[in-house]
């Protein structure tokens, strides 16, 4: 499948990610990801807020501790000193998916806390994944002899298997059973991806396609495996007239969806983008 050019020069971590390095920086991801909402964001001031949150803990646990008293210390320093907490009242404001926003405002949504939260674990060498559950993401302990869940949404509350299939349930208000491979660790690029996916269905629901451009050219790029993110970058750059670069995306999800029941519109809409090049020209 051909991938569209990549230009992410600006952001270094996700340029790795898309490398396909093996352990890239979430945290540093997520600040990336941040700056095109917010241009002047010092990433590196950010970093230092998790770097001293992290030594505070780390000081307490002085010695070997076991890996649930270590998280003890992450829930107390996060939800109890810091009093960071999910966003149930306005869960849908996109400041709860930036992660200067959520450091700054001390809230968030499942996906951007359990970064943070990840985060300050990878810092005290507490191995922890993440697991792309549906409607609510989670962490789980990595080598936890019987599976172990940490929801930061919920300030960190530690679940077992069956209690992370009660939480799911209440999110979903349907009972929910879980595979294990469902509760399987998901790569940094499942992560990302749906962060951005999140930030996407907030700005097509208000309409705002200029929010959503920057959004859509990294998923297109982090879920390049998807041709409709293709199809989407496109059609959110006819949006905004944006007609050149609407051409490439758009005939890359032809060429790999030859046949989805919408080629006929979309190749139309790209047939009218070619004319108003050729115009301009």
């Amino acid at each position: 499948m051909e991938r569209l050019p990549i230009r992410f020069d600006h952001s270094p971590e996700f340029q790795s990610l898309l490398a396909g390095a093996e352990s890239p920086s979430l945290l540093r991801i997520a600040l990336e990801l941040a700056r095109d909402a917010y241009p002047e964001l010092d990433i590196g001031t950010y970093l230092g807020r998790v770097d001293a949150l992290a030594e505070r803990i780390r000081a307490r646990c002085g010695g070997p501790m076991k890996p649930q008293k270590i998280l003890g210390q992450i829930n107390w320093a996060l939800f109890v000193e810091e009093k960071f907490e999910g966003n149930r009242e306005n869960y849908f404001d996109p400041r709860n998916s930036y992660l200067n926003e959520v450091i700054d405002r001390k809230i968030g949504i499942p996906i951007s806390l359990s970064v943070l939260y990840w985060s300050l674990a990878d810092r005290l060498e507490l191995p922890v994944v993440g697991v792309n559950l549906p409607a609510h993401f989670m962490l789980r302990l990595a080598e936890a002899e019987q599976p172990l869940f940490i929801d930061p949404f919920h300030s960190g509350e530690l679940l077992d298997w069956q209690g992370c299939e009660r939480r799911l349930s209440e999110v979903n208000r349907r009972s929910v059973s879980l595979s294990e491979g469902q509760l399987a660790p998901c790569p940094a690029r499942t992560v990302v991806a749906r962060m951005l996916r999140n930030l996407k269905a907030i700005y097509l629901g208000t309409h705002d396609f200029a929010s959503a451009l920057d959004v859509q050219r990294r998923l297109a790029a982090v879920a390049d495996e998807d041709p409709q993110e293709r199809r989407d970058l496109g059609m959110i750059c006819l949006q905004l007239d944006r007609v050149g670069e609407a051409i490439d995306p758009l005939q890359s999800y032809l060429d790999a969806q030859p046949d989805a029941d919408d080629v006929e519109a979309v190749a139309d809409l790209l047939a009218a983008a070619r004319r108003s090049i050729a115009q301009w020209n």
